[in-house]
């Protein structure tokens, strides 16, 4: 993409994330084509925010392409979470195991192995929030969607374990309640199995210019799928022995 259809699509999230106006979709002269127009998009529209890049989701595009998505710093929040219902208007909550990087993994010319980024990494409990800029989530074309910080609508950090290597992250009982009731309760269901090979990914992604510093996060993706939560509502999210994770709807 031309460097001033990368400013127009950003221009229009932007905008619509400051109004809160949401947009059929973007113009199509400045429509993504890649992963590498989606990253292109979501850097000049943190900037054109004012916004500094707390932690990343990550997911593959239809085409097979590694994607990240930047959480911005402002939408970052500690557990128990109460958090206005208008700022996020899908309130909808994925439960996900999420890493923080204690020490940077500055850029190299080889990738990183699994034990090199699990001795820089914490893990914790997490709640991601999906919502969109766009009129209709579902309908939105894919890489749309990307470009706008992959859906995130913000981010909920609950408990955290130094010791979270004695755990087989593809084994964790979940459980997601909503207010007293359980709607979700599975043992695994992330879809990499283990959590930990997407923060990989990102890394190795990353290694080839900026590197991962220190203090940033990435969330892996969810073990309960996308649960839709009513205003008002309570939810919490566990896995056992391991951790909890809790959010309210004002």
């Amino acid at each position: 993409m031309k460097p001033e259809t990368i400013a127009h699509a950003a221009r229009q999230l932007a905008e619509a994330r400051v109004t809160r106006l949401p947009l059929a979709e973007l113009d199509a002269h400045a429509a993504p084509q890649s992963a590498a127009d989606v990253h292109a998009i979501q850097d000049a529209t943190v900037s054109l925010l004012g916004e500094q890049v707390a932690g990343w989701k990550v997911t593959t595009s239809p085409a097979g392409e590694f994607v990240r998505g930047a959480i911005l710093g402002s939408r970052v929040f500690a557990s128990p979470a109460s958090i206005d219902g208008a700022l996020v208007p899908m309130r909808a909550v994925e439960l996900e195991i999420a890493f923080r990087f204690e020490r940077a993994l500055p850029p190299r010319a080889l990738d990183y192995t699994y034990d090199e980024v699990a001795d820089a990494v914490n893990a914790f409990v997490a709640f991601e929030i999906v919502d969109s800029r766009f009129t209709s989530y579902a309908d939105a074309p894919w890489l749309h969607r990307a470009a706008d910080c992959v859906s995130n609508g913000g981010f909920v950090a609950g408990d955290a374990r130094a010791d979270w290597r004695t755990f087989d992250l593809a084994t964790l009982e979940a459980r997601l309640s909503v207010g007293d009731a359980v709607r979700v309760e599975r043992t695994g269901g992330h879809a990499s199995g283990d959590p930990l090979l997407p923060a990989i990914a990102l890394v190795n992604a990353f290694r080839r210019d900026a590197g991962v510093p220190a203090g940033r996060f990435v969330t892996t993706g969810t073990y309960t799928g996308l649960q839709r939560i009513d205003s008002g509502a309570s939810v919490t999210g566990s896995f056992t022995g391991f951790g909890t994770v809790s959010l309210t709807f004002l």
